[in-house]
């Protein structure tokens, strides 16, 4: 509680004055109508105990009701959320401020940041000198000491970025800092919407972080200012896909938008987005259906050979911040395949055949040691080549995953059997083509020798294939791969239902001949895994020697690189505050002269070169439900912790005005004391009768 007041207290010895005049009235005369004798009879028949307890209760109300009276001219005011009448003043305090997207929303006139702030700083000044204050910043994790109310407000003062507010991390480096610093009582101030993702954790991490707290020589408790009034209306964007369809003059950049809204946010929306590249703006209406609505937009392109940026924007709402998703699309500066092989021929045919001119740097192809690779190093590349058996472990998690996110991997068989599956698809048992003797083939060379100039093609032969799309279909000028002149020594079947065959083989080269499958696609995602039913080496067949597997590759990483991996991996789409960037100066893109953005916690588009990318908040950001009050307190375990739900009405920071309380015990302490100075009762007076013969005799009332 604190008095706006306070100059009036200055009166508060008036509070004695009803003592004062009670010691007065005690030393004045009294007359009296009979002798001392009379007196000391009449008092003998009054109870002296309760005379003298009701004298000292009057005296009692009559100086309240003067305290109330000064109470309500100093115009008091409580409610503040950091007050307490048992836990006394802290040695120091620590604060904490959720400065992620949601905090931006504005429940009335001030936004939620502005709302904790202003009640962090109002409180601090409230329990004056003496308590250091000390204020972590969430972007570095350095804990900054505020000599004064003003240097508080000046760390306070930044406003709000587009990383997630990591609630258990940042409680766990103001954790290493009692420890290391061991400076008293202290307690830990929060101010924070109750976003579920920003304070979602394993229980096992709370409770051992709340375990270490309880264990440390201070006494440490939690104060937690929720701002977490709901929104009257928001709605909240993002780019789940963008993708580029055709070539040339037909091509369009299509883009899956979602859009969720909170509160009494229309349902027609009249979104706008921007083509950075080409400078174009294009109106965008949505009808959102449901708090979740995802919609497919189409947009013809002027350029689709290279790289372009923009954004998709919705109208102004309750939260700004929340109201734009940025993408980027098209050729990511540099075309890179991934080459994994069991053996060292095809592994280097297959990095020539993916990557064929040294010159051209935006184009290469590395060879991986898959042991040596980790998960997220798949994304680096727009296609992978695995030849031999097939990955299992993390090495297939790794890769599924890079496939799910818009990746290419093209699989070859190897000497080595195995029956390990990828989404559905395993290699069957080798086969071999085999002489007039029934010895097998050693090369396909050797096939083509046998079968001389004028005898028909020898062994297994693609019978049909997909020529409509895909990596085998005809070229721009109508010509379709020569698939049929392929020479196969080796080879082994495509198992599984699930996939989609592009191309089948016979055994021999009559046309009637049953096929089985050899070039089979199964979509995983927003990529996709190809099956080859042969490898690129003289044993196998002459995948080493026709145009067919060099342009079937150079198709695919085109592929990989426009709508794959590239666009969802790190160096393509990125959330703000995860992960490191890659080394080198990175510029903001679509921005205001002489405005710049931070990359690492800023959502935007940076250029670095040729490189795009693109930058967006957290996810987690999106989803509006807080906390309950109950979930959130449990989460410190057996710490001492209060929390306090700041409502948007009124002026941020506001404490109830009280007097009303003090005028109410003023009137009845004033009530009591009249009550107790009421006249006697009959059974205590005292009757003076007088005779007819003039004699004065007294008799009290039973």
């Amino acid at each position: 509680m604190s008095f706006n007041f306070l100059s009036i207290f200055w009166a508060l010895p008036l509070i004695f004055l009803p003592v004062l005049i009670h010691l007065f009235n005690r030393l004045r005369h009294r007359k009296l109508p009979w002798a001392a004798m009379m007196f000391l009879r009449m008092a003998n028949r009054k109870s002296t105990r309760y005379a003298r307890l009701r004298q000292w209760l009057v005296l009692l109300f009559r100086v309240l009701a003067l305290l109330m009276l000064l109470m309500m001219l100093g115009d008091p005011a409580a409610g503040g959320w950091a007050s307490s009448l048992f836990s006394g003043k802290p040695d120091v305090v620590v604060v904490l401020l959720d400065r992620s997207p949601s905090m931006e929303g504005r429940p009335g006139e001030a936004s939620r940041l502005e709302l904790a702030r202003t009640n962090i700083i109002k409180e601090i000044k409230s329990l004056g000198d003496g308590v250091r204050v000390m204020v972590l910043d969430p972007t570095t994790g350095h804990l900054q000491p505020a000599d004064d109310v003003k240097a508080l407000g000046n760390l306070m003062s930044g406003g709000v970025n587009d990383t997630a507010a990591d609630i258990p991390a940042q409680m766990e480096t103001v954790l290493e800092w009692f420890e290391a610093e061991n400076r008293g009582r202290g307690e830990v101030w929060i101010g924070s919407d109750l976003q579920a993702s920003n304070w979602e954790s394993s229980k096992e991490r709370w409770k051992r972080m709340t375990g270490a707290f309880e264990e440390l020589p201070q006494k440490v408790r939690v104060r937690v200012l929720a701002v977490n009034d709901p929104l009257g209306q928001n709605g909240s964007v993002r780019i789940n896909e963008v993708l580029i369809l055709g070539a040339g003059d037909a091509a369009e950049l299509q883009l899956e938008v979602e859009v969720q809204r909170e509160g009494e946010m229309a349902s027609d929306v009249s979104a706008v987005v921007y083509l950075g590249a080409e400078n174009r703006t294009v109106e965008l209406d949505m009808v959102v259906e449901g708090s979740l609505h995802t919609q497919f937009v189409k947009l013809p392109l002027k350029d689709a050979l290279h790289a372009g940026w923009g954004w998709v924007e919705l109208p102004s709402d309750d939260n700004a911040r929340d109201n734009r998703a940025y993408f980027v699309y098209g050729n990511p500066g540099l075309m890179s395949a991934g080459v994994v092989s069991e053996t060292d021929y095809p592994g280097r045919f297959l990095q020539m055949a993916a990557a064929p001119d040294p010159a051209n740097t935006n184009q290469v192809a590395l060879l991986l040691d898959p042991t040596q690779t980790k998960p997220g190093d798949w994304a680096k590349h727009a296609m992978v080549l695995w030849q031999g058996a097939l990955p299992t472990g993390k090495e297939a998690e790794g890769l599924l995953k890079y496939t799910e996110s818009g990746g290419v991997l093209v699989c070859f068989p190897g000497d080595t059997d195995s029956d390990a599956k990828l989404a559905g698809l395993s290699w069957g048992p080798k086969n071999d083509f085999r002489n007039a003797q029934g010895r097998p083939f050693p090369s396909w060379r050797e096939m083509v020798a046998a079968q001389g100039e004028k005898q028909d093609h020898l062994g297994p032969r693609v019978q049909t294939w997909e020529e409509s799309e895909g990596p085998l279909a005809r070229t721009e000028e109508g010509f379709s791969l020569p698939l049929d002149s392929l020479y196969f020594a080796q080879w082994r079947s495509v198992e599984g239902d699930d996939g989609t065959v592009l191309a089948s083989v016979s055994h021999d080269s009559d046309p009637g001949s049953p096929a089985e499958p050899f070039l089979v696609r199964k979509i995983y995602g927003k990529g996709q895994i190809i099956f080859c039913g042969s490898s690129p080496e003289d044993g196998w067949s002459s995948l080493n020697y026709s145009i067919v597997l060099p342009i079937m590759l150079q198709r695919l990483l085109a592929e990989g690189a426009v709508s794959g991996s590239g666009r969802f991996s790190e160096n393509r789409m990125r959330t703000a505050g995860v992960g490191e960037w890659p080394p080198g100066s990175w510029e903001s893109v679509g921005v205001k002269q002489g405005e710049s953005r931070d990359f690492n916690t800023e959502a935007g588009v940076f250029r670095q070169g040729e490189q795009l990318v693109a930058v967006n908040r957290s996810t987690g950001e999106d989803n509006s439900a807080p906390l309950k009050k109950d979930a959130a307190m449990a989460k410190f375990s057996g710490m001492p912790v209060t929390l306090f739900e700041v409502k948007s009405k009124g002026s941020p920071g506001d404490r109830e005005r009280i007097w009303k309380w003090f005028l109410g015990l003023m009137a009845l302490a004033l009530l009591v004391e009249g009550f107790l100075i009421l006249p006697k009762g009959a059974d205590e007076r005292v009757v003076i009768n007088r005779s007819t013969t003039g004699k004065v005799s007294s008799e009290a009332n039973v």
